[in-house]
């Protein structure tokens, strides 16, 4: 799958990550099949074949049209598309669906809701009219500049994003609520009102993404490398983990032949595997 990425407007950085489209027409069925990963972050898709779903998950039940999908906090999933469809989707900030949408993060992690309850319908209907994805990213940036009206930004959450961020192996919820000064369960409580999962496991995702970022721009002699890197407790505990949120070993998941990365680009979770 040819994924096309467009940088949103200033005035949405702070909410949108990306907008994305995406070719599958010229695709055999075996590469319409994609690996979900748990990467951090919560966001939109939008996607049909002449106004009918046409994606799939790994139970082979259909999408809603036009959905927001919720955390994952544990082992990837498959999705299929199907047949030549129009797909765009938006990649939110990691604390933005709470900001945008005022609803509880947690209450769809693992899991999507359709459009109507974040959306006006006719939206959707918007969308479906667009004739090309660029019209359909210049909807989106529309509407969510719109929404920006309602946002209540939590600078607490979005600091605590970026300190894991930039220190997801020596970082603990103990040191970021003590940063905050409040306490332990205070701060988990909020946290994952906000991010749809615990600081512990917001944590592990983080640095299991900064494993596969080590992995696919290969700035190591040898395997055992990378889980030292980021503070692992050992060789078994950075296998673990990684098959979890990867469904493969770090050897296994170096023998696919992902694109690699060149190791002085910045770091950038990873959310779909495949195609």
């Amino acid at each position: 799958m040819d994924i096309v990425t467009v940088m949103p407007h200033q005035r949405l950085k702070h909410v949108v990550k990306r907008f994305w489209y995406a070719n599958i027409q010229n695709l055999d069925q075996a590469n319409k099949t994609y690996k979900i990963l748990a990467d951090g972050a919560m966001g939109l898709v939008f996607q049909h074949n002449n106004g009918h779903s046409a994606l799939t998950d790994t139970n082979g039940d259909l999408f809603p049209i036009f959905f927001a999908y919720g955390q994952k906090q544990d082992s990837p999933c498959i999705n299929t598309f199907h047949g030549s469809p129009f797909v765009v989707g938006v990649n939110l900030q990691p604390t933005a669906f709470k900001q945008l949408f005022s609803i509880n993060a947690a209450t769809i992690t693992n899991s999507v809701i359709g459009s109507e309850h974040i959306f006006p319908g006719e939206f959707t209907e918007q969308l479906l009219h667009a004739a090309t994805p660029e019209e359909a990213v210049r909807l989106f940036s529309n509407q969510l500049q719109h929404k920006l009206q309602q946002v209540r930004q939590d600078k607490m959450i979005d600091h605590s994003v970026r300190l894991i961020f930039e220190d997801a192996k020596g970082m603990d919820s103990y040191e970021l609520s003590s940063h905050f000064s409040m306490s332990r369960r205070q701060f988990q409580r909020k946290f994952k009102e906000h991010l749809g999962v615990s600081p512990e496991t917001y944590l592990r995702i983080i640095r299991f993404q900064k494993a596969i970022h080590l992995l696919k721009s290969r700035p190591f002699h040898k395997l055992s490398d990378v889980g030292y890197s980021l503070n692992y407790a050992d060789q078994s505990h950075f296998i673990r983990e990684f098959k979890l949120f990867a469904g493969c070993t770090p050897k296994e998941f170096l023998s696919a032949n992902y694109p690699p990365s060149n190791e002085n680009t910045a770091f950038e979770t990873i959310r779909i595997l495949g195609g």
